[in-house]
């Protein structure tokens, strides 16, 4: 049956529009709700951004981390069990929950790939030697078939926790767990080459592989 569909060219059509529709109906609004003392990224109440499960739109990488797996389930139609409304959750961000956030489905009105890249927020200076000292890159290594995000060979990302830099969330997500490790000063114990991380996205079909080098700022 897998192989008459495949080859099958009405069938395979038919599957990719399925696809495409399942993959771009939604997407999440993310209101900031509350914010406690100062967030170091100057996120205010009442600020709103569009996100999904590869779009940050803008948010604080630690925030969106926070908050992505819930994202994944109202992005696919699904909703968490201990909230009433299916289409919608209440988040934290980690530092001590400073920044608050509202997110909730909303049905786009096409099937369109959803995906604003707007600009970082520069967070040497702030009080963050690691950030200071360090820069920390996400180089594409390569993709096995097709990345939705648009990722090819030879493209790089300059990210830390604050700042997806333009990635995929999926791949910044997977990132994520090293980029605090790096900008501490400190290194996996399985490394083959210095300052330098490799793994692939989650996304196990497409498989983007890449590696996130730590370079020392200046240098």
């Amino acid at each position: 049956m897998e192989v008459k569909q495949i080859n099958d060219q009405p069938l395979a059509d038919d599957f990719v529009r399925k696809f495409i529709e399942a993959e771009n109906r939604y997407y999440q609004e993310v209101t900031i709700t509350g914010v406690t003392g100062d967030c170091p990224y100057g996120h205010k109440k009442g600020e709103i951004y569009r996100v999904t499960n590869c779009n940050n739109d803008g948010l604080c990488g630690s925030l969106y981390k926070a908050i992505h797996s819930p994202i994944i389930t109202l992005h696919y139609g699904g909703g968490l069990p201990w909230e009433k409304n299916q289409g919608t959750f209440n988040g934290l961000c980690p530092e001590m929950g400073k920044v608050q956030v509202n997110v909730k489905r909303i049905r786009k009105q096409d099937y369109t790939f959803f995906k604003t890249c707007p600009p970082g927020r520069d967070m040497t200076g702030k009080g963050f030697p690691g950030l200071d000292k360090y820069k920390v890159v996400i180089e594409i290594i390569d993709i096995a078939n097709k990345c939705a995000w648009g990722n090819s060979a030879g493209q790089k990302y300059e990210v830390d926790p604050f700042n997806v830099g333009g990635v995929c969330g999926y791949l910044y997500s997977k990132a994520y767990d090293f980029i605090n490790l790096y900008f501490s000063g400190v290194s996996a114990p399985w490394e083959m080459e210095a300052n330098t991380i490799y793994s692939v996205c989650p996304d196990s079909y497409n498989q983007t592989s890449f590696r996130m080098v730590r370079e020392e700022r200046g240098k």
